[in-house]
């Protein structure tokens, strides 16, 4: 498809190529120049691992995983942190059970074939850490539809088309370090 004619919008505003701008910085209390927008074109895609566990009659097909920003939590502990990207699932496509530990995870589902989606959460009751295929939670989902993994849950992803890939962009929000202090403190008292 070609490209949106953009000249009468440069002739009005000054419009940026780049990827960086300057934005407040609540916890430097001034102006700062950072990435703002992450272009797909500047981005790399990493391979999915491919998990042991997978059953001979499962898919053997990997995704696909991009990050486009990574903002530490800040130092006084005010503001948790972030990770955002996407995930590309070619059909029949896997991403594996994958605990997320003390973070969040959200997922917007871009383009896919129609109700193929498959995102499945473990059941809490029995979980251990693990992902139990037989006991998990599954929804099917399309375009438009986005899901979380509250802390302490496990998920899985699965795009069950035979034709089209399915497109997700992903943001993790982290804990603050507080929080991790007292979760490994929990653990020391066990």
């Amino acid at each position: 498809k070609a490209p949106f004619d953009d000249s009468s919008l440069r002739k009005k505003y000054r419009l940026k190529n780049g990827e960086s701008g300057l934005v407040w910085s609540e916890t430097l209390e001034s102006a700062t120049d950072i990435k703002i927008v992450s272009r797909l074109d500047n981005r790399s895609f990493s391979k999915l691992p491919l998990s042991a566990t997978r059953k001979a009659r499962e898919s053997k097909v990997v995704g696909f995983a991009s990050q486009a920003f990574h903002v530490p939590t800040d130092d006084d502990d005010l503001f948790p942190g972030y990770i955002a990207g996407n995930v590309v699932l070619p059909p029949r496509g896997i991403k594996d059970a994958e605990g997320v530990g003390l973070c969040s995870q959200v997922f917007n589902v871009g383009r896919c074939q129609p109700k193929s989606l498959e995102f499945a959460i473990a059941d809490p009751s029995g979980q251990d850490g693990e992902f139990d295929p037989k006991t998990a939670q599954r929804y099917l989902l399309s375009e438009g539809d986005m899901f979380q993994i509250p802390p302490g849950n496990v998920y899985r992803i699965e795009n069950h088309s035979k034709t089209d890939k399915a497109n997700l962009f992903w943001t993790i929000i982290k804990c603050t370090s507080r929080a991790e202090q007292e979760d490994s403190g929990d653990e020391e008292e066990e």
